[in-house]
């Protein structure tokens, strides 16, 4: 039995841990190749650890013990040479291009009249124009092959707004525009763009120390409060998702059972969006 994603080859964004990290070893598992990309570094106004190039070159030893081929590319999704130089290498190693997952992210929080510009540049140039510069530079290869399918990784914030996270609802509402957008555009060439929303997931973003302490309202947070306040998030009872769970979603979005799906928000929120 094939994958259901076999021979394909796929470029990840955000790969070296978290969702990205999970969304490529997913692609794995189902037959797709994988180019792993991760910036690897600190970014500006980000107040949590960054990803580092040995988690990058980890995630991709974790592609290639399933059977497919991994590349890492170390760039950032806001530089639209460097995305078009990760896609040309893509192509180069494996012979195509037929999948974008547009996962590179960040987060930082704060009152909307507070937000320092530094602040609000970084949300919208990561989280919104890194997006847009993934499927600018993954489009034109997608064309020649005569289809392909992006996901793009919006939120429950692309949809209604959340106290302290301005910067990223704008961002993330962004998203959700920019994939009907693109879905719109390259529907004649049988290119699919979607999203995938999902409530909070179990990621480090979540659970640095300074997050923890904002969301509950006082230093020192514990595990406990930050799982009672996400508790009261969603409406199935658990506090949060794991990657794996956005993973499926993205998988089955880029796999030929969603052949005929683009320009849909899918939510992964364990009912959030009904409160």
């Amino acid at each position: 039995m094939t994958g259901r994603v076999e021979g394909k080859v796929a470029l990840v964004t955000g790969a070296a841990r978290g969702i990205g990290r999970a969304c490529a070893v997913r692609l794995a598992e189902e037959g797709a190749d994988v180019a792993l990309l991760d910036i690897g570094k600190a970014v500006e106004t980000v107040p949590y650890a960054p990803s580092t190039p040995d988690q990058l070159e980890e995630a991709a030893e974790a592609v290639r013990v399933l059977g497919p081929r991994a590349l890492t590319v170390t760039a950032d999704a806001r530089d639209g040479n460097a995305m078009r130089e990760a896609v040309d290498s893509a192509i180069r190693q494996f012979g195509g291009l037929h999948i974008l997952v547009a996962a590179a992210g960040v987060d930082s929080w704060g009152n909307a009249w507070e937000l320092s510009d530094e602040q609000w540049d970084t949300m919208i140039g990561v989280n919104l124009t890194g997006v847009w510069q993934s499927a600018k530079a993954a489009t034109p290869p997608m064309i020649q092959a005569g289809g392909g399918a992006m996901v793009f990784i919006g939120s429950v914030l692309s949809y209604r707004a959340n106290k302290q996270f301005a910067h990223y609802t704008a961002a993330k509402h962004g998203v959700l525009g920019l994939a009907r957008a693109f879905a719109l555009e390259l529907a004649p060439h049988r290119v699919r763009v979607n999203t995938v929303d999902p409530t909070a997931v179990a990621t480090s973003m979540i659970d640095s120390q300074a997050y923890k302490d904002r969301f509950v309202g006082h230093p020192n947070a514990t595990d406990e409060e930050v799982r009672a306040l996400y508790l009261s998030w969603n409406v199935l009872p658990i506090p949060w998702i794991e990657p794996v769970d956005v993973a499926n979603a993205v998988l089955f979005l880029c796999s030929d059972e969603a052949r005929f799906i683009t320009g849909i928000g899918l939510p992964v929120d364990a009912g959030a969006m009904l409160k």
